[in-house]
């Protein structure tokens, strides 16, 4: 008895000694809580949520550290590793954050955004107590982060997964001093020449031209002037400038470039860094650009031909609905609500037919047409025949190839001499010059990633007048069109309004009868003739791409302390490891004569040039 009595009082005083623990150990414990942590003073006070286990409390700041605020984030915790990219990489945002603090000192919230995020800071000492008062919402922490430091003359610097952050005054110090010291590397570093021939792009315009064959500039060159050639424009052509000032640009200041124009080649020379940029960007640029082929067909017809072919083509793009195979791009005075505006083959069943006001508009004229594949075809057939009633007559039909962005040049007429005479010393000099009344056409192609070809186009047509003479030199009469046009490849696009006016003069006289005077006259007459007709250009391009990449070719050769790059097979400096020496040339020699690989090997032919194909759809006929 008396030793269970001891066991009941055990028990009894362990059960009381279990429960004051109890009582004591609530308040070390407390709910986690997800709602806002709102720090007032020096202890942060939390809501605790029933029925949750509670963790220990961490212990609470400073009451000089930690100023009224609200901080909490938007999001849950994700570290940078988690998100796939660091703080200072292309296309990094950060995770949401409110921020409502008032006089925070800038540490205490870089020490939140470590917490958080997972971002390593380190704190230059020339930043001091900065008070820092800021509230966002759901911003991206780097975005409130960078904004905070730019409102406080303060700036980051990222190197690799830490952030320094430092004063603006100590960063620029900083930036100019690395700049120095990049510039006294450079000085420094031993100079590479490169010898880059271009295969495609030329390497100056005017410059080396007007040197003769070769032209040079100076490292750091920023302000380069060039001059265009006569009738260049801005798309390229006579003005081009080669890549000569692009190349300068990116020189350092011991750097130097010259060209040599009879080879079409860039001397460059610099330090090893900036060579091998010269080298990829060169390689970018010089690719063979694609060519078109413009196939312009000049007609010269009555006055109501352009009217006749308007209303037959607009017939055909009413038969659209109906399986037609005409295929109309654009129609003056109105516009197509088909669903396939330049022409590519199938989709043409089911197009809505146009309005009897679309009909009618399309009726007035040619002029400003533009057409698919089909409808070239279909303008060929009506122009023949036209020919073959005597409406219309062909009068040239020139094919030119060009370059994208390269001027192309049709030209065509008489030169008239005029006569012009001057004393010299007493004797009369006659001197006799020939003045061009042509029909000009000048056509820049451009080429788009869409595949049609935007047309740059210029119309002159010079015509002798002679009611205008003086001293026996007939007058010259100048009728000039420019206009820039989107023609899909193959289409056609039509051009006209250059009026011509033909006088002609017929005699008629019965023989003998005619000879009687006064009374000749009832046996003769004189008929004259005047037609007004226009001159119309049919003007449709075909695209050809080349099917091969061309790449400079080069080799580094030791010479000396400096390294020069030349172009292959130019054998320069000491001779490669794979020449083979005096004794082995003697056994070869003896041996049957065989090509060493890699000496004197081959050269392999260059590709085949892209030759024009015929294609459905041409104004004249056959391909040459």
């Amino acid at each position: 008895m008396l030793y269970q009595s001891r066991i009941t009082n055990a028990t009894r005083r362990t059960t009381l000694v279990l429960a004051f623990l109890c009582l004591c150990g609530i308040s070390s414990f407390a709910a986690p809580d997800n709602s806002k942590a709102i720090m007032t003073g020096s202890s942060t006070t939390s809501t605790a949520q029933p029925d949750e286990p509670v963790p220990a409390q961490k212990p609470s700041p400073s009451p000089a550290a930690t100023p009224s605020a609200v901080i909490t984030p938007a999001t849950d915790k994700m570290s940078q590793s988690q998100q796939g990219r660091q703080y200072g990489q292309p296309g990094f945002v950060g995770e949401p954050i409110n921020l409502n603090v008032v006089n925070a000192d800038i540490r205490d919230i870089l020490n939140y955004i470590t917490e958080q995020y997972s971002v390593n800071f380190v704190i230059d000492s020339s930043v001091g107590a900065v008070p820092v008062t800021v509230n966002v919402q759901d911003v991206p922490w780097n975005v409130a982060l960078e904004a905070v430091l730019k409102a406080n003359r303060l700036g980051i610097e990222s190197s690799g997964n830490i952030l320094r952050v430092a004063t603006t005054e100590v960063l620029a110090k900083e930036s100019e001093i690395q700049k120095v010291i990049n510039d006294s590397r450079l000085d420094a570093s031993p100079l590479v020449t490169e010898f880059i021939r271009l295969n495609y792009a030329r390497a100056s315009g005017t410059l080396a031209q007007a040197a003769g064959s070769t032209g040079a500039f100076s490292g750091g060159a920023t302000n380069l002037s060039f001059s265009g050639g006569a009738g260049g424009d801005a798309t390229g052509g006579s003005g081009d400038q080669g890549l000569l000032p692009i190349i300068s640009r990116r020189l350092s200041r011991r750097g130097s470039i010259e060209v040599d124009g009879r080879s079409n080649t860039l001397i460059v020379t610099d330090v090893k860094e900036n060579i091998e940029a010269i080298r990829q960007l060169t390689a970018i640029l010089d690719q063979p650009e694609p060519q078109v082929e413009i196939e312009t067909r000049i007609v010269i017809a009555n006055h109501n031909f352009s009217r006749d072919l308007g209303a037959q083509l607009s017939a055909a793009v009413v038969n659209l609905g109906r399986g037609g195979l005409a295929n109309v791009s654009t129609l003056p005075g109105g516009t197509n609500s088909g669903p396939n505006p330049f022409g590519v083959p199938g989709g043409l069943a089911g197009t809505a037919p146009p309005t009897n006001s679309l009909r009618a508009t399309a009726a007035s004229t040619v002029i400003g047409l533009t057409t698919g594949l089909f409808g070239t075809a279909q303008i060929s057939a009506l122009i023949t025949m036209a020919e073959t009633r005597g409406e219309a007559k062909t009068v040239a039909t020139p094919r030119v190839t060009a370059l994208n962005n390269r001027p192309a040049q049709i030209e065509s007429g008489s030169q008239i001499p005029v006569q012009t005479t001057q004393a010299a010393s007493g004797t009369a000099v006659v001197t006799t010059t020939f003045v061009s009344v042509p029909l000009r056409l000048s056509i820049t192609p451009q080429i788009t990633d869409a595949g049609t070809v935007i047309l740059r186009v210029t119309i002159e047509n010079n015509t002798i007048n002679t009611g205008i003479a003086v001293g026996g030199v007939p007058g010259i009469d100048t009728q000039r069109m420019q206009t820039e046009v989107l023609v899909p490849d193959g289409g056609t696009t039509v051009m006209g309004g250059v009026l011509a006016d033909t006088e002609g003069e017929t005699r008629q006289r019965t023989p003998g009868l005619a000879s009687i005077p006064v009374v000749g006259n009832l046996f003769k007459r004189k008929l004259v003739t005047r037609q007004n007709s226009e001159i119309l250009f049919f003007i449709t391009p075909h695209i050809y791409r080349p099917d091969y990449q061309g790449r400079p070719t080069t080799t580094n050769i030791q010479n000396g302390p400096r390294t020069t790059t030349i172009s292959q097979p130019v054998p320069l400096g000491n001779p490669p490891s794979n020449t083979p020496t005096p004794t082995q040339l003697q056994q070869q020699q003896a041996a049957p004569q065989t090509t060493p690989q890699g000496l004197n090997a081959p050269t392999p032919s260059a590709p085949p040039a892209n030759t024009p194909s015929a294609r459905p759809g041409t104004l004249g006929g056959q391909r040459p």
